[in-house]
């Protein structure tokens, strides 16, 4: 599969993505979605990349002109083709990469006390259907202070959706909605 970028300085670069069932990469459509949502506030955002893949959607954040991205993957493969895409477009110094699973890098990252303006989390539709993956995320980006005042979570799962926001006992975090693209459904909180 052929998986671009969209907009930005790297515009239609092709991106190296992994093989196999463990990674989907993100819909085109549900992408161009995420980036006109926040379009206004990608400029200089520090952005987390979780469940990255191919990290198209921190590659696609930095081409449109955000600050920083770190990246979070577990599959070797993924993160093989992450640093690929990474020194391809040669923006080592604008990105970070952690290679374990998405709560231990949390664990990490809030320890060294980081926020961010942006959050897409896209897990493996098989992980976020069968555990409470996704409501733990995003407990703990909002009460480990993770998120910038005014940061955009952006959440993608299959359709239909397991996760209820109405159910979610957030305080920062407010559900603004929901949108079904093909099989998959993407959700969008504000911080």
């Amino acid at each position: 599969m052929s998986l671009k970028i969209l907009g930005g300085t790297f515009r239609n670069r092709s991106l190296k993505t992994p093989k196999g069932p463990q990674t989907r990469p993100t819909l085109a459509i549900l992408r161009k979605a995420v980036f006109d949502i926040c379009q206004q506030e990608i400029e200089g955002a520090i952005v987390l990349d979780l469940f990255a893949g191919s990290g198209a959607m921190g590659l696609e954040a930095l081409s449109r002109g955000a600050a920083h991205a770190t990246f979070v993957d577990k599959d070797r493969y993924a993160l093989s083709c992450i640093y690929e895409n990474i020194k391809l477009f040669q923006l080592e110094p604008q990105a970070e990469v952690i290679g374990t699973d998405v709560l231990a890098a949390l664990k990490k990252l809030s320890a060294r006390k980081k926020q961010f303006d942006i959050v897409t989390i896209d897990p493996p539709y098989a992980t976020a259907t069968q555990t409470a993956i996704l409501p733990t995320i995003l407990t703990f980006l909002e009460t480990h202070d993770m998120l910038k005042n005014g940061a955009i979570v952006f959440v993608e799962e299959g359709s239909p959706a397991t996760l209820k926001p109405a159910t979610l006992k957030l305080e920062k975090l407010s559900h603004l909605n929901s949108r079904t693209f093909s099989q998959s459904v993407l959700h969008q909180f504000r911080c």
